[in-house]
């Protein structure tokens, strides 16, 4: 590597945040650059943003893409891995099949560029950098407007067939108030899906003249800007519609996560996401309890869960440590 080429890229697409930082040779965060995405203005404006949110992060640090030795990006969809290409997004237009590793090293002079979906990224930090050091196999599982997860074994991504592994978020689970009706788990525990759950009882509540509970005062009377943030404001109150919403979302939850310890046995399970901000009362601790209640007693207290602890940052710090591996293998090659 030349002398010149001491610092990584790492870059977090997601579908409503970019984020960009600067690591160093061990791959540590020095400097972060945040934007937002523009959904209206598809993938080429994310993509001409990335541009302008790096010639920032390069102007204020004094240095130019011939400083970096590789980049690494945690993209908020499926990536194909070893082409370092964009299956598809869920949130913006412009993105099906894309070439991203391509563009980014044709923008930036750059040759290792390493693409991976944005929940193996942040669970590939947590493990390595974050909570689950030490740890294996590590399951981590982002709650937010969906839900998603990584595996990660031995300080290794499982990407089980090439592409990806430990689609929770998909896992077909019963949904606790209705039996025999079966729904993805994204459907029940998501921020989104908790929002929609409470304004739907909102609304019947308010056509019934039932108890509407506080959800409908805390929104300043706008049903449509109930959100997860609220229920669990709400939760925290004692307001039953709230707590009834979360009791559904964590049962689902639970019952999600007793399949992956089944399956996987790891020894520590790192949540993370909007809705893990929920907290221990809330969240954690009811998870642990349901989660004792429907496995068998061999698998009980075998593992943890635990809230994940690199925050905001974790998909970025996980690019960078895609970006450092993408050279610590070329160089073992030699």
């Amino acid at each position: 590597m030349p002398l010149n080429q001491h610092l990584f890229l790492g870059v977090e697409i997601g579908g409503t945040k970019l984020q960009l930082g600067l690591g160093d040779r061990d791959g540590s965060l020095i400097a972060l650059k945040r934007g937002e995405v523009r959904v209206d203005q598809g993938a080429s404006g994310i993509r001409d943003r990335i541009g302008e949110l790096a010639d920032e992060l390069f102007n204020d640090h004094k240095i130019t893409s011939l400083d970096l030795a590789a980049i690494g990006v945690g993209f908020g969809g499926p990536v194909d891995v070893a082409e370092g290409r964009v299956i598809a997004s869920h949130q913006i237009e412009g993105w099906t099949n894309y070439p991203l590793a391509v563009w980014f090293r044709e923008r930036f002079g750059v040759d290792r560029v390493a693409i991976q979906n944005d929940a193996d990224t942040a669970a590939l930090a947590e493990s390595v950098r974050g909570c689950g050091i030490g740890r294996s196999p590590v399951v981590y599982v982002t709650i937010g407007s969906g839900v998603g997860g990584g595996l990660v074994v031995d300080g290794s991504i499982y990407r089980g067939n090439g592409l990806w592994a430990l689609e929770i978020g998909h896992l077909l689970i019963d949904d606790p108030d209705r039996p025999g009706v079966k729904l993805e788990l994204e459907q029940i525990a998501s921020g989104w899906s908790i929002g929609r759950s409470a304004r739907e009882i909102v609304r019947g509540s308010l056509n019934s003249n039932a108890d509407i509970g506080m959800l409908y005062e805390l929104s300043s009377r706008q049903v449509e800007d109930i959100d997860a943030r609220l229920v669990a404001r709400a939760a925290s109150s004692g307001d039953p519609i709230s707590l009834a919403v979360l009791d559904r979302a964590r049962r689902a939850f639970a019952a999600a996560l007793a399949d992956v310890v089944l399956l996987v046995a790891p020894e520590r399970i790192i949540l993370g996401g909007g809705v893990s901000l929920i907290g221990e009362d809330l969240w954690f601790e009811p998870i642990r309890n349901e989660l004792d209640r429907l496995l068998p007693a061999s698998f009980r207290r075998r593992f943890d869960v635990v809230p994940a602890s690199l925050g905001e940052n974790v998909v970025v710090v996980g690019a960078l440590e895609s970006a450092k591996r993408t050279l610590d293998q070329e160089e073992r090659m030699f």
